[in-house]
Parts: structure tokens; sequence; C-alpha cells
């Protein structure tokens, strides 16, 4: 049996609690959805450009990158929300989950960080 040095032991403690953390963290449920995401005015960093999202109370959906914009609709799903994008470069269905994160943003299940602008 191997013994972890007396030395490392805080370390290797506080690497197990962060990673049982993220391996437990929480998914959104609708209400906190409707209450921390929708309406409110995000932003997200993909392929290097800083992408602008709004979930509209309506139903309605925008995205902006740029030169790039893009619309739609989003409604919920069972642990999530759906979008279906009619306008602009990512058209179609997705569907995420949302997880809240220390920091104050969220991190949707494809991995992306999304901030609301104040």
């Amino acid at each position: 049996m191997r013994h972890t040095p007396r030395f490392l032991r805080p370390a290797v403690f506080a690497a197990s609690v962060l990673i049982s953390q993220s391996a437990f963290a929480a998914t959104l449920s609708r209400e906190q959805i409707a209450q921390q995401i929708i309406g409110k005015d995000l932003t997200t960093v993909r392929l290097g450009m800083t992408a602008r999202l709004r979930y509209n109370v309506d139903g309605s959906v925008n995205m902006k990158a740029g030169f790039i914009s893009g619309s739609g609709t989003w409604a919920y799903a069972e642990d999530g929300l759906c979008m279906t994008m009619v306008d602009g470069p990512k058209r179609g269905k997705t569907c995420t989950s949302f997880e809240a994160l220390e920091d104050g943003s969220y991190r949707n299940s494809e991995g992306q960080i999304l901030r609301v602008q104040q």
C-alpha cells in the first residue's frame, strides 16, 4: 500500500474537494434559469471571439459575435433549455443545461462559460 507523504496531504485533500465539487455541481432548475439566465445580457468567448447572447422573456433569442448575428426561439427542456436558431451561422436546434459557478458565471453543457453583463 502506498502512502502519501505528509507534506503533500493538504494539497491532495484540496484537489479531491475541488474534484468532488465540480463532479457534483447542480444543474440549474427551470425556476433558476428563469431568474438567472432569461432576460439577461450574456457574453461568452467562442473561437476567440466574444459573443453576446440574450434569451428574451418572449421566447426569442438573439446572438451577436463581431459582424455575425443570429436569431431564433427558445423553450424550456427537461433539464435546461433548447434554442432553435433560424438565422446566423449555427442554425438548427441545440439543447443545453446550465450550472452556476462560484464567480457568478454559468457553464453550459457545451462547456461554454457565460457571464451576465451588468
